[in-house]
């Protein structure tokens, strides 16, 4: 089979050789990043005008794309799906000679992007099942350069199934695979207008296209840095909030102790870590070693790195190619300076001798490294390339090693390996990444069985390739008739605090995170039976008739909140995947959460948004007008007496919100759709530094469940055990 494979990747090549003078005039030159002088095609940049008119253009094939019958969108992502498997070989040579793919990369990625089609024609038919929901508009697709042909398709195929039209701006790296994959969607029956690829810079796009109003979701895949500012940027929007999916990377770490297979472990590290020339958002960044085995694994790392070959992705015999631009070149050479006097250098590949004439002067090669470090506080950001920093741990410091790791923020992918059974479900439960992998590598997610997509810095969910991904491009249709989102000064400077009550506020949240830690891991049951106590205290509180418009339907409402919680949370999802692999879908709670009243806001959501982030597993705070207050004091003394932790919900006045909304510990905010404050809230968190966090709405109180929790995939090898299978069973405090 690679026979006939190489063949068709030669004559692809002889096809598509260009030279400086073939240029058309206004054009850019495509050039291949393991050879800059080979030209593999031409891209020409769109205007200002240009792109307003794709707006335009998308806006109106809306109306008519929205109206399709799903089952007609979804039988055109299988054309797509089919028409991209047999373009199979153009698509590898695209993304070997635009992306500096290696020829296994190139094969996975086609792979992914015909799963994403398949998988989200599925899903669309089952979610069109639910008649309250209907597509939003003109959603803008930003896809990153490392997986240019999956992520691409995967972000539009998910909203155009959706009934939504997009455009679709691609890394301007790779930009020939993306407007290739748009003329073969054409050529399966993709409808004029409905998708359109946007070549530009991403601050013109920032500029001119975010901001517009007829784009109603953003798509993103890329920085925390870049995400942040477009979340700015939409929260200085008039009108309705507009939901940002954005995917974000980490510092993806893998926890290795001293029962693991030393074998399996260099393996999945070399993986891991190198494939791709680490330029995957999954990829393994720090590996834990414990000290007691961390001298044999890194000789035979060493060993291992030393049989890689760096060079031309062409080559069949390549396993590292090259990075992807002069940029990310020199942001990895900088890394190395800094690591001369923040780490130890324990080995470094060579890069093979055509290459390296060649990198000399025109390609981004960059050879793989491995380093020595002390702790992971030394990488102040993501290293985006073939590098692995190892950690040494002492056996009794691990669940240390695992607090260490979520105190960075990001929460992406982790690895463990580990024969003790235990011990790794534990460490995958305390982990708060969003992709979790026992005693096996940690890239490669597949689609529908390994939904992939982190929280924290590393994103906002939902999980691409996962069932709760299309939920976020459709929208409730019962939304307010009309947002009101100028506050006179008065209701402003209600929100914010003074010296004293500033003190107040952080104390609030500091001692929910701590609770946090905890109530997070109450088991469901016990979690449900504190809420419903709490709910049949409730009618004995004294003027709580005066407060609720029908106590009886929010009593009864919040009842059949719980039994929906118990029954979303009860068991998580068994997923696909072949013999020997165990994927399974779990869904966590956000972490401390704001519940936000003032009067515009009913008693019936306040507390059906209580209960819901309570039995979820979030702590509470409620930030509430004087006119819920007391009763709110009561309700929570409710709780309390229940035996619940008094810092799982706390009450506080409206004068602390702009304090707890800064606050770092801080995970997402509920409030009512028609609160002419909701704005407000979306505005103070754009200012935040750090992870983006969600404002949460919901007009039918099912979905404002899934709103409250995040997912984690954790993916096992369950033939990787080996040697002493009794290992399996030991306590750890034997």
């Amino acid at each position: 089979m690679l026979t006939p494979l190489k063949t068709s990747l030669d004559n692809w090549d002889e096809a598509n050789q260009f030279c400086e003078n073939d240029t058309p005039e206004g054009a850019v030159a495509i050039r291949n990043p393991a050879k800059q002088s080979e030209i593999i095609g031409f891209q020409r940049h769109h205007s200002k005008d240009d792109m307003l008119a794709m707006i335009d253009t998308a806006q109106t094939a809306f109306a008519s794309w929205s109206q399709k019958p799903v089952s007609e969108r979804a039988a055109l992502l299988c054309s797509i799906g089919d028409i991209l498997e047999h373009h199979r070989d153009e698509l590898i040579a695209l993304c070997i000679k635009e992306a500096g793919k290696t020829t296994q990369d190139g094969i996975d990625e086609v792979r992914e992007a015909v799963d994403f089609c398949r998988y989200y024609a599925q899903q669309a038919i089952e979610l069109a099942e639910d008649d309250r929901l209907e597509a939003r508009g003109v959603v803008l697709c930003i896809s990153p350069w490392n997986f240019p042909l999956a992520i691409f398709i995967g972000q539009v195929t998910a909203a155009i199934v959706t009934g939504n039209t997009v455009l679709a701006k691609p890394a301007q790296q790779t930009s020939l695979i993306a407007l290739r994959a748009i003329e073969l969607m054409t050529s399966a029956g993709l409808p004029h207008g409905v998708v359109q690829a946007v070549i530009a810079k991403g601050s013109e796009v920032g500029s001119i296209i975010i901001p517009n109003g007829h784009i109603q979701t953003v798509i993103f895949t890329g920085s925390i840095k870049t995400a942040t500012m477009i979340s700015q940027t939409l929260a200085d929007r008039d009108g309705a909030k507009v939901p940002l999916i954005a995917e974000t990377g980490g510092q993806n770490c893998m926890i290795v102790d001293s029962t693991a297979l030393p074998e399996q472990v260099v393996d999945d590290v070399i993986s891991s870590g190198f494939q791709s020339a680490g330029q995957r958002c999954s990829a393994l960044r720090v590996l834990f070693l414990q000290e007691d085995i961390a001298d044999t694994v890194i000789t035979m790392l060493k060993g291992a790195l030393a049989e890689l070959h760096v060079g031309n992705p062409e080559q069949l015999s390549t396993d590292v190619g090259p990075v992807i631009d002069q940029k990310a070149l020199e942001s990895l050479n900088a890394h190395s300076d800094y690591m001369k006097t923040h780490g130890q250098l324990l080995y470094q590949c060579a890069i093979s001798n055509e290459e390296n004439e060649i990198a000399q002067n025109e390609a981004f090669f960059f050879a793989p490294r491995l380093y020595e470090i002390d702790n992971i506080s030394v990488l102040k950001h993501e290293v985006f390339g073939p590098c692995v920093h190892i950690i040494r741990f002492k056996g009794d410091e691990i669940e240390k090693v695992i607090d260490d790791i979520n105190g960075t923020g990001f929460g992406l992918t982790m690895g463990i390996h580990t024969r003790i059974e235990q011990r790794a479900i534990r460490l995958a439960t305390l982990s708060r990444a969003g992709n979790v992998y026992i005693n096996r590598n940690m890239i490669g997610a597949i689609v529908g069985v390994q939904p992939f997509g982190g929280r924290g810095l590393s994103g906002t969910g939902p999980k691409a390739g996962g069932p709760y991904y299309l939920t976020r491009l459709v929208k409730e249709k019962a939304t307010p008739d009309a947002d009101k989102y100028n506050l006179l000064p008065s209701q402003v400077d209600a929100l914010v605090s003074d010296a004293g009550s500033k003190a107040e506020a952080e104390l609030l949240m500091d001692r929910a995170d701590v609770a946090e830690k905890i109530w997070r891991m109450t088991e469901l049951n016990q979690r449900i039976a504190f809420v419903r106590q709490m709910l049949v205290e409730m009618a004995n509180i004294d003027s709580i008739d005066d407060l609720a418009d029908d106590l009886n339907r929010t009593l009864t409402a919040a009842n059949s909140q719980l039994v929906a919680v118990e029954k979303h949370l009860q068991k998580p999802a068994t997923l696909p995947g072949p013999t020997g692999e165990s994927n399974i879908l779990y869904l966590e709670n956000r972490g401390n959460i704001i519940c936000f009243a003032d009067k515009n806001v009913t008693f019936h959501f306040w507390m059906l948004s209580i209960v819901t982030a309570l039995a979820t597993g979030n702590t509470v705070i409620s930030v509430v007008s004087d006119l819920f207050y007391d009763q709110a004091l009561a309700i929570r003394d409710k709780f309390v007496t229940t035996g619940a932790d008094e810092n799982v919900f706390q009450v506080t006045r409206l004068g602390h919100l702009t304090t707890l909304l800064a606050h770092p510990a801080l995970s997402g905010v509920v409030v009512d759709s028609h609160c002419d404050r909701k704005h407000y809230i979306s505005d103070r968190l754009a200012e935040r530094q750090g992870a983006i966090l969600p404002v949460i709405s919901s007009e039918y109180f099912d979905n404002l469940i899934q709103r409250l929790l995040t997912e984690k995939t954790v993916s096992i090898d369950t033939t990787a055990s080996g040697g002493n299978t009794s290992l399996m069973t030991l306590d750890e405090e034997n």
